[in-house]
């Protein structure tokens, strides 16, 4: 079921893609559910398929639940668990889960709390310990709220720098202008900075009890021993009070416009129709609807306004669900240097939701929408992380952790005709709220803004209001009118249980054509996940030719000898599938994922892109206006505006500095012929290496795929690149003034290949620093409240690629983090790290490597990569002993090597006050390390 809230909580993700569900008989029974004493309610499901185990405390009490005058007070909560208990100090709880190899985190929402652990099944007594510790004796000590509040307030800050973020915020204040739900989830910067600790200790005692905590368990466990170990750590938690009853939101009974102008290069068009409760029996058609109408590449709104028109430049719809009524949410993103064009694609879209008003969908864009929605129970299954967040939604939110199995029955049994009778009913034009976000305006700060859509900072756009009023003219048969959504239903059922085997080893094979096929098969799901992967990408790249790899993997899947793009998404779509190609900096290839029993015609499909694509013009010409815009947009996003200038600062001339996405000129004059001649020339099918994950024979797959792809070509090789990286003799300094809430650092040095032995200790050195338990994040936001976000990172490639640290901050403070991260790393060079560091990071790369692997898709890609680039495939299988042959002197004495001041390149991004003051640090780099 679909929950996608149109602004992010403190750290909501996008759904993943999906793929279809299979029989009944292929999954277990379902979730085990049971009550403490003290009225806790615990939810387990048992899954073998990686050494893993997931657990989650599930706390109702989120945004929705705050006073206004209190608004964020759940988030700063929410921070405050990680401040110190009785028994654990600053930070400590993060440092115990990543040493054991684990992750931990939190999150906030309008409707709920949730920490989060995932770890190796070893440790699974330490999560629960740890989950227990922060819920039950969280110390809140004044001193370090203090600090914790600016990093909060930082991190509001972040949020007027992200123009979605804030499009979504402003939608939400427009609907819910009574109801909880249109207040940020993150908080206000009046609110925030008026909060006391006080106020936080009475939050914390009313909400975090008994009565109000679900805990979610999945993965591979004892559930006898996980039950005992639960009881003992929560059997004494206090009780805790319901939540309070929250103000409804009135009945909307006109249609609202409302238009900004801000400094952005994205313009955004958001049409919200109150929805309903998650439980209500409507939900299912509804999110039906919403897959019809805008999700996937052959959906309504997709074909007819995206690829059709070109009135947008992306458009999607989606349901936002919760324990009170939701939201039904159709947008759009205009073409960039058209703001003036926002009446007209308002009026296509509502033309749209006319029509589907009109008629009922067709029986193909019914049974798509199914399968994309039934689909998801298998995807989910993948990760343990991925099950634990649907069943503590169900579990918390809904009240039934077997929610899904409901509502897998009910949308077996949704018809056309439910569906047509859902948009009537919702897509009321009365009920109907527009927001638009219109580039061309002043940048948005925090100090400066008021209430949403009170007073002079708000301008209605009269050419939207009267596109909106005509749709609410035009209202002839009173859709809408005397509707009331239906009351959910129950339903009984399950699946049966059927344990996951071992994978066996890797079958290598290769095929008459020349093409490396790697395929581990793993049966305990019905799915496959594949790659093909092309040594290239930017680093077969010029000045003249940037943006060639990004258009071809664009392209490969956009029309071949028997099938056009359109028919491509279709069939795809129609398998719950998914296809499409993917560049980086060193590959280029093709990525698919389907479901066994749809294996055939996906592969079909799969080599036919993979051998036989023809790029179209006209899709060549859509894809090109397609990077054109998203190079425009880019530029909202701060961080990755300092990336591309510490890329370009730091190679020169060399292909990495190249934007991915490619260059205005050069885009502009690739035509079809030289697309064509660029990809015939570099990626022979004979040289592409091909893996995957899943349930298939690997036997078949070969003869299979020996009849889809071409013989040898008989063409040589083409001459590998040997461009010329820049060489450093002095440090580098680059800035860029950008108008915006904070500015945005990045200190990094020249780096190393993947072939080098060094690149473990450079990422075991990435690890010391980052991390929740890392030093960067003790030192500068544990310990000063200076940033919100800090990381450190070592990037590789077949030529050298950069370790690098990235922090964002307000203006004023940014020099000072800058001093504090050179500190850091003189630090290390001249002292080391301690033994202790070296075994706890260890065990957390170790255990991060086995979480990052539990999907198919991830495993296929290291697979393929690894062989392709000459490392080969079992590569992966030998990471824990490269980490375990690296020392505690290996890493001061990599540290020494490659953390030269003499080398350094740090570029900033941000106000102007910012960069005066990085100006001024320049003189002053830290001095030489000593050798030893």
């Amino acid at each position: 079921m679909q929950r996608q809230p149109s602004h992010p909580s403190s750290s909501w993700r996008a759904p993943s893609r999906k793929i279809e569900i299979p029989s009944p008989n292929q999954l277990p029974d379902g979730p085990v559910t049971f009550r403490l004493s003290n009225g806790t309610s615990v939810v387990f499901e048992e899954s073998r398929l990686s050494p893993v185990v997931a657990v989650q405390a599930w706390i109702r009490a989120g945004a929705g639940d705050e006073p206004q005058s209190l608004a964020g007070i759940a988030h700063v909560v929410e921070h405050m668990l990680f401040k110190g208990t009785a028994r654990r100090g600053v930070g400590q709880v993060a440092r115990e889960v990543e040493a054991a190899g684990g992750e931990i985190n939190a999150w906030t929402s309008h409707d709920e709390t949730a920490v989060h652990v995932v770890l190796p099944r070893s440790a699974i007594a330490l999560g629960i310990d740890v989950i227990a510790d922060v819920l039950q004796n969280s110390r809140f000590d004044a001193t370090e709220f203090s600090r914790e509040r600016q990093v909060v307030l930082e991190e509001v800050g972040q949020g007027f720098d992200d123009p979605d973020r804030m499009a979504g915020t402003d939608l939400f204040a427009a609907v819910y202008d009574v109801h909880p739900y249109g207040r940020a989830v993150i908080g206000q910067v009046a609110t925030v900075a008026a909060l006391t600790r006080a106020d936080l200790v009475r939050f914390y005692r009313r909400n975090y009890g008994a009565r109000n905590l679900t805990l979610v368990v999945t993965g591979d466990f004892d559930p006898i021993a996980v039950r005992r170990q639960i009881e003992r750590a929560f059997g004494r938690m206090r009780p805790g009070q319901a939540p309070l009853a929250r103000i409804a939101q009135p009945v909307q009974r006109r249609c609202r416009v409302i238009a900004v102008r801000r400094d952005v290069k994205e313009s955004q068009l958001l049409l919200a129709f109150r929805g309903t409760r998650v439980d209500d029996d409507d939900i299912v058609a509804l999110d039906l609807l919403a897959v019809a109408l805008g999700q996937g590449e052959s959906s309504r709104l997709h074909l007819a306004l995206v690829r059709g028109r070109e009135l947008l430049h992306g458009a999607s719809a989606y349901l936002f669900t919760g324990r009170d009524p939701g939201l039904f949410v159709v947008t759009g993103s205009l073409v960039s240097g058209k703001p003036r064009a926002a009446g007209r694609a308002l009026r296509a879209l509502l033309d749209e939701l006319e029509r589907v008003c009109d008629h009922e969908i067709s029986s193909e864009e019914l049974a798509r929408s199914r399968t994309l929605l039934e689909s998801q129970r298998v995807f989910d299954r993948e990760s343990t992380q991925g099950m634990a967040r649907k069943l503590g939604f169900f579990a918390s939110t809904v009240g039934d952790a077997r929610f899904e199995t409901r509502y897998l029955e009910r949308l077996g049994a949704v018809s056309a005709s439910e569906v047509l009778r859902v948009a009537r009913a919702y897509l009321d034009p009365r009920a109907l709220t527009v927001f638009a976000q219109l580039e061309g305006g002043a940048p948005i700060r925090a100090e400066s803004t008021p209430k949403p859509f009170a007073g002079r900072d708000v301008t209605i756009s009269r050419d939207l209001r009267r596109v909106a009023l005509r749709f609410r003219e035009s209202d002839e048969a009173g859709r809408g009118k005397g509707v009331e959504p239906a009351q959910p239903a129950r339903a009984r059922g399950s699946a049966k249980q059927a344990r996951a085997g071992h994978a066996p080893d890797v079958t290598v094979t290769r095929l008459a054509s020349g093409t490396q096929l790697l395929v581990l098969r793993d049966a305990s799901l019905p799915m496959v996940a594949l790659r093909a992967a092309w040594v290239g990408g930017l680093r077969y790249e010029d000045a003249s030719s940037n943006g060639a790899s990004s258009l071809i993997a664009s392209l490969l899947t956009r029309g071949t000898e028997n099938h056009d793009a359109e028919a491509i998404a279709r069939q795809v779509e129609g398998m719950a599938g998914s296809l499409s190609g993917h560049a980086g900096r060193n590959s280029l290839g093709l990525e698919a994922e389907f479901l066994t029993k749809h294996l055939e015609p996906g592969l079909e499909l799969f080599a036919e892109c993979l051998a036989h694509s023809t790029f179209p013009d006209r899709e060549l010409d859509h894809e090109r206006r397609q990077a054109h815009e998203a190079l425009r947009q880019q530029q909202d996003d701060v961080a990755t505006v300092a990336f591309r200038l510490f890329e370009r600062t730091l190679y020169g001339e060399h292909p990495y500095a190249l934007d991915p996405i490619g260059n205005a000129r050069a885009l502009s004059s690739l035509s079809r012929a030289r697309v064509r001649r660029f990809f015939r020339d570099r990626y022979h099918p004979e040289r592409v290496t091909i893996a995957a994950v899943g349930d298939v024979d690997p036997a078949a797959l070969a003869r299979r795929l020996t009849d889809l792809l071409p013989g040898k070509s008989g063409r040589a090789a083409p001459p590998a690149p040997d461009p010329t990286l820049s060489r450093l003799d002095g440090g580098r300094l680059a800035m860029v003034p950008l108008e915006r809430e904070q500015a945005h650092l990045v200190l990094g040095f020249p780096g190393v290949t993947l072939r080098d032995p060094d690149r473990f200790a450079l990422e075991m050195l990435a690890q010391i620093l980052s991390g929740q338990g890392g030093r960067l994040f003790s030192e500068i936001r544990e310990k000063r409240g200076l940033v919100y976000n800090i990381g450190a990172f070592s990037m590789e490639g077949l030529d050298p690629g950069y370790f690098a640290v990235h922090a964002a901050s307000g203006p004023t403070r940014i020099a000072t983090v800058l001093t504090h991260v050179r500190a850091e790393l003189s630090r290390i060079c001249r002292e080391g790290i301690r033994a202790t560091e070296l075994v706890n990071v260890r065990r957390h790369l170790t255990g991060g490597h086995a979480i990052g692997l539990q999907r198919r898709s991830a495993l296929a890609a290291t697979l393929a990569l690894h062989e392709a680039y000459g490392l080969g495939w079992s590569a992966y299988r030998e990471y824990r002993e490269r980490l375990e042959r690296v020392q505690v002197a290996d890493l001061q004495r990599v540290a020494q090597k490659y953390w030269d001041p003499r080398k350094e390149v740090v570029c900033v991004v941000g106000p102007k006050e910012a960069l005066a003051t990085i100006s001024d640090l320049k003189a002053h780099p830290p001095s030489p390390r000593k050798r030893r």
